[in-house]
């Protein structure tokens, strides 16, 4: 008898295990691709850029900072979506059954909203047009054992602001001044975003709702801009129709890579835009040998503009050579 109750329950642990294995979904997984941010990813799956922290939370084991993600990561992505949408439209699902065939993913952005938010740029005194500054925050968070005076995603801070300028419901950005450039300017890096959640007078009380690098406090607050290009956006090869120089380095470094940031002294007044194509070569050179031929160094796209200058990512490398100075002449534009 008890042989036979065994039996019985072990068939039934074995019928038991294609219904449990019905009911648990294989975990979707995304490979971080090279200038990828969390926000990117949350608004390609979850259409919402600010859900970027759900991500987070499935992949500490993997995201040291969220700030910083790397190519080739794998992250798991959040329960219960019904494919990965596509850029080009939505998930389309079988006429008939329980299954979703996903749609097929379109063509990458050149310039993503990340890099565009996050790169850090060279500007003037007065191009930069401050509405507040970061006084102190009020050290609530999400976050259990947290490090006291670092804030965190949701914190709440106190920002001085021009009251004629900010509303509730605002979103800033949130800038560190950092090293100046002789005779160019100075450079601002990116920390954060927030939003204005209550007005009293001349001090805001702001949710901190995404995060670049510290944010902490005398950061300054400028408008939240909008990214000036659609997704789909292409550029188009031209003949060399700018020249510049490179004036410095986003991270001041003897060694450049693909990524890197650099700063260019052509900008928005000379007609760059968001998504421009520039080439860094060495020029033909004279050697006792004879006349060393022009040299390709590398390729860079525009991912912010200011009046005199604009930030480039370095998007190929062809020689370890880039350095201040360099000449650099677009070979596409955005239209």
């Amino acid at each position: 008898m008890r042989k036979a109750a065994s039996v019985i329950a072990a068939v039934g642990l074995l019928a038991a295990v294609p219904l449990a294995a019905q009911d648990e979904q294989p975990a979707r997984v995304h490979v971080v691709r090279p200038g990828e941010t969390l926000w990117d990813i949350a608004r390609a799956y979850l259409n919402d850029p600010f859900l970027w922290p759900e991500i987070f939370r499935l992949n500490t084991d993997v995201v040291e900072d969220p700030a910083r993600i790397y190519p080739s990561e794998r992250l798991v992505l959040p329960a219960g979506m019904q494919g990965e949408p596509a850029f080009g439209g939505p998930v389309q699902e079988q006429p008939q059954g329980p299954r979703v065939q996903f749609g097929a993913r379109g063509e990458a952005a050149e310039v993503l909203q990340g890099d565009f938010y996050r790169a850090s740029f060279l500007a003037r005194e007065g191009e930069v047009r401050a509405v507040g500054r970061l006084t102190e925050p009020l050290y609530e968070s999400v976050v259990e054992g947290r490090v006291p005076g670092q804030l965190n995603l949701y914190d709440r801070v106190f920002v001085v602001v021009d009251p004629a300028a900010v509303r509730v419901g605002d979103r800033l950005h949130f800038l560190r001044r950092d090293r100046e450039i002789r005779g160019s300017g100075r450079v601002y890096e990116p920390t954060g975003v927030g939003t204005v959640a209550a007005l009293d007078g001349s001090t805001a009380t702001v949710v901190i709702v995404g995060m670049f690098d510290r944010v902490a406090p005398n950061d300054i607050a400028v408008p939240w801009e909008r990214f000036p290009i659609a997704v789909t956006a292409r550029s188009r090869p031209v003949d060399a129709d700018l020249q510049g120089r490179i004036l410095g380095f986003g991270v001041p470094s003897p060694i450049q890579r693909t990524e890197s940031i650099l700063f260019l002294d052509v900008g928005r007044d000379a007609g760059v835009g968001i998504g421009d194509v520039f080439e860094a070569y060495a020029p033909p050179r004279g050697r006792d040998w004879g006349t060393r031929p022009e040299v390709s160094v590398a390729r860079m796209q525009v991912v912010k503009v200011t009046g005199r200058t604009a930030s480039v990512r370095v998007t190929h490398l062809a020689q370890p050579s880039i350095r201040v100075g360099l000449p650099v002449r677009r070979v596409a534009r955005m239209p």
